[in-house]
């Protein structure tokens, strides 16, 4: 009984709000499926009048074995895509074609490794190490969690009161200046049980690890700056949608 009424209070409510709606000048909600460079997705969207809607969506994709290569150093990234993009779209011709503007929330993971130089060895800032001193080197970059959007686009299902239509975003996004991160994995040194000789081992390999850390903010710093290219990414997606 209890979830009789408690389901016939919810439907009460979504006819009110949807009564409210109609009241308002709301004229429809379209859901949908798209995909693009930022993977596939689906957005969800609402007409107020018009000319003017709003548009929510999501796209998830994964890029593996992505090479940059900067300098004498090579990289190799995973990266991951999770997105949320928010806009208010406006239809200068109250037709399907339209100009947004909104936010995307950023959420991507860009993750990867250094490969080494040789078998044996990595170079950074022109300084070779051997691997017998490092196991692995990782890397991590990251823009700004939210990145401004403006864009151009159709939607074919404007126009209708109920129907399929077609989609198409094509937009810029500024997601900022890079923020890029090291993690060494050192291996360990190797004691013989001598105090003296033990204690100058400990002594050398932190020498090293300072040497190391002083390049590695050199080659973060080159890094940033190959990233920083990407500061403007383009946005494309094409997709379908229903207008209820």
């Amino acid at each position: 009984m209890k979830i009789k009424v408690l389901a016939g209070i919810v439907v009460a409510g979504m006819l009110c709000g949807t009564e409210a709606l109609a009241e308002s000048g709301y004229q429809g909600t379209s859901i949908g499926g798209q995909a693009g460079i930022f993977g596939l997705g689906a957005t969800l969207k609402g007409k107020f009048s018009e000319s003017l809607g709003v548009q929510v969506g999501f796209d998830k994709f994964t890029y593996n074995d992505i090479e940059i290569i900067d300098g004498n150093v090579k990289y190799n990234f995973d990266v991951e895509t999770k997105d949320f993009l928010a806009t208010a779209d406006w239809h200068p011709y109250k037709s399907s074609f339209k100009t947004s503007a909104g936010v995307i929330v950023n959420n991507s993971n860009l993750v990867g490794t250094v490969k080494p130089t040789t078998s044996t060895s990595f170079t950074f800032n022109g300084t070779t190490y051997s691997t017998d001193d490092i196991a692995k080197v990782d890397t991590s970059g990251e823009f700004d969690p939210v990145a401004p959007y403006i864009g151009i686009g159709w939607d074919t299902s404007w126009t209708k009161k109920s129907g399929w239509g077609f989609t198409f975003d094509l937009g810029l996004i500024y997601q900022g200046s890079a923020k890029v991160d090291y993690t060494v994995d050192y291996k360990e040194v190797v004691h013989t049980g001598d105090p003296v000789a033990d204690a100058i081992a400990d002594q050398a390999r932190a020498t090293l690890i300072r040497e190391i850390d002083t390049n590695l903010e050199v080659e973060k710093a080159s890094l940033q700056e190959e990233l920083n290219k990407y500061e403007f990414l383009p946005y494309i997606a094409i997709g379908v949608n229903y207008k209820f």
